[in-house]
């Protein structure tokens, strides 16, 4: 009688079982029989697959539901994104941005490749689109009735068109995106909805009046305490540019400065000046009355002006006192007796003398100067705690028959975090930090382990993760055999509890200089009597446990 033992097999494979000449098998003369075993691998089920798309510039898709048929009692689960970096090591995976993902699954029967699913899409949920093939533009005519239209875009709840010349919207409209009665300049289009938005290109109205082109400016702002502001703007005549007047006028309309621009010089200057603060405009006029404006010019008041808009605001982090705040002052001549008082609103106390507060924490904070001349200025700021709640790493632990390297793996990765790793729930200084998620560590024994996630000055709650050793034993790396009554022999701790170990040391060439069953005596850093020379020796160690396969093995030093 034959008896075949069962061989599991990730393919069809053929065995050849030889009878044995004592035996007869009617019809054979003792050839080699076939027996073919088919073994069948791990298969996806998609009919229960649930995609969950992202908002545009967020990480909230999903992909879940994905079934795995197989026989085997564990799966090892992969997912990749199309950069090929994994992004998830369990069935679901979740708080993922747009993008191509796919998953590779392995088991613990003897299939030979890992089986990997088909690409899945997560969308982005509300994406723009935008198509500027039929845009086409209206000259202005007389200052005003140019146009940009036949932009189409799918996906937006607003359109915003800019000037690009004055930094300021034009037009804003929640149902066209077209551009109607502006006047010549340069625009771009902002479409936008909750979460995604999408920029034009620069499109430019031109004047349908022969004007000018404005090359160059400079403004001087008035100085406290008095009013000599000024403003230069350069301009570049075309070729039989006809005469021109050009004016300047304030907010009011009121006129200040009156000329001709003749065309004899290529590049006239023209100048205002003895101006007080505000805002002016420069217009040329066509010998019809036609006027069209050239450019928009802002001085500062002559009083001490803080700008609200300018000044630099550093919100404090996560309660670190990180905030500052740097003022931009305008209208006066900085000299160094100026004085400078910073004060707590709430409080009423000096919290700063300098220009530049720095250092503190949320408030409201007013700042006051006096200037040498006596001008004076204030301006109240106010500075919030930044304090995002970041979501806690996911990691799952796992069991080792032996010590070994082991990875701690964050399942709920976001590239644009940092994670780090603490030996305790209470320890302030990590262990180690990674942008992945992914830790190595050698773990002899089973040890608790700790994970967050890190965006700027806030961290996480702590993820605590178990990495469990059955056979526990603490093998140190080194030694110092110098007869101190410290450290003189290579203490293995643990390896008591397991009767029978058999563990050997061996020179770097090979050469076994040490055996021992159960190790009852340690390891002194002799062999036959003599000490051994400093330096790095190997070890075999078998536990002879049924539980565990393979042996341990590593390096020691002896070190004199």
């Amino acid at each position: 009688m034959l008896i075949s033992k069962h061989i599991s097999l990730r393919f069809t494979a053929t065995l050849l079982l030889f009878v044995s000449s004592s035996f007869s098998i009617p019809g054979q003369h003792d050839l080699p029989k076939k027996i073919t075993q088919t073994v069948d691998c791990p298969t996806f089920d998609y009919t229960s697959m649930v995609v969950t798309n992202a908002d545009c510039q967020e990480a909230n898709g999903s992909i879940t539901g994905i079934k795995i048929i197989s026989t085997s009692t564990k799966i090892n689960y992969t997912w990749y994104n199309s950069a090929k970096t994994i992004v998830g090591h369990t069935a679901d995976l979740k708080n993922i941005p747009a993008g191509l993902y796919y998953l590779m699954i392995s088991d613990n029967s003897d299939c030979v490749n890992n089986i990997t699913s088909k690409k899945i899409l997560v969308a982005n949920e509300n994406a723009i689109s935008m198509d500027e093939s039929g845009a086409s533009t209206i000259d202005a005519s007389c200052g005003n009735g140019g146009a940009i239209s036949g932009i189409s875009v799918i996906g937006a709840t607003e359109y915003d068109w800019y000037n690009i010349a004055t930094k300021t919207i034009v037009s804003a409209s929640i149902i066209s995106p077209d551009l109607l009665n502006v006047q010549p300049g340069e625009y771009q289009l902002n479409a936008h909805n909750s979460t995604c938005q999408s920029i034009s290109r620069i499109y430019t109205i031109s004047s349908e009046v022969k004007v000018p082109k404005v090359i160059d400016y400079s403004t001087v702002d008035p100085i406290c305490p008095v009013d000599n502001g000024s403003i230069s703007v350069t301009l570049s005549i075309q070729s039989q540019q006809p005469k021109l007047k050009f004016y300047f006028t304030d907010s009011t309309g009121s006129h200040l400065f009156d000329g001709v621009i003749t065309g004899d010089n290529p590049n006239p200057v023209l100048t205002a000046t003895g101006l007080y603060g505000g805002i002016f405009y420069l217009y040329v006029q066509d010998d019809n009355n036609c006027s069209v404006l050239l450019g928009t010019y802002t001085l500062t008041e002559a009083n001490v002006y803080i700008s609200q808009t300018e000044t630099e605001v550093v919100n404090d982090r996560c309660n670190q006192h990180l905030g500052y705040i740097a003022p931009v002052i305008k209208g006066y001549k900085e000299s160094k007796g100026d004085q400078y008082t910073w004060t707590d609103v709430n409080t009423g106390q000096v919290v700063g003398k300098n220009k530049i507060l720095s250092k503190v924490g949320a408030g409201t904070y007013q700042l006051k100067i006096i200037t040498v001349a006596g001008c004076r200025g204030k301006a109240v700021f106010t500075l919030n705690n930044i304090s995002p709640a970041l979501v806690p790493p996911i990691a799952e632990g796992t069991t080792s028959c032996l010590p070994s390297l082991i990875n701690i793996t964050v399942t709920n990765v976001d590239t644009s975090k940092l994670f780090r790793l603490y030996d305790s729930p209470t320890s302030t200084v990590p262990i180690d930090s990674s942008k992945t998620g992914i830790f190595y560590k050698q773990v002899d024994q089973t040890t608790d382990y700790y994970v967050t996630r890190v965006s700027k000055d806030c961290e996480s709650d702590r993820t605590k993760v178990t990495e469990t050793v059955v056979v526990s034993i603490k093998i140190p790396n080194a030694f110092t055999p110098n007869s101190d009554g410290v450290n003189d022999t290579w203490a293995i701790n643990g390896i008591d509890k397991f009767p029978g170990a058999d563990l050997k040391i061996f020179t770097r060439y090979g050469k076994l200089i040490y055996h021992s069953i159960d190790y009852p005596v340690p390891f002194d850093g002799t062999h036959n009597g003599s000490p051994l020379p400093a330096g790095a020796y190997y070890y075999i160690l078998d536990v002879k446990q049924p539980i565990c396969y393979g042996k341990i093995s590593g390096s020691i030093t002896i070190i004199r």
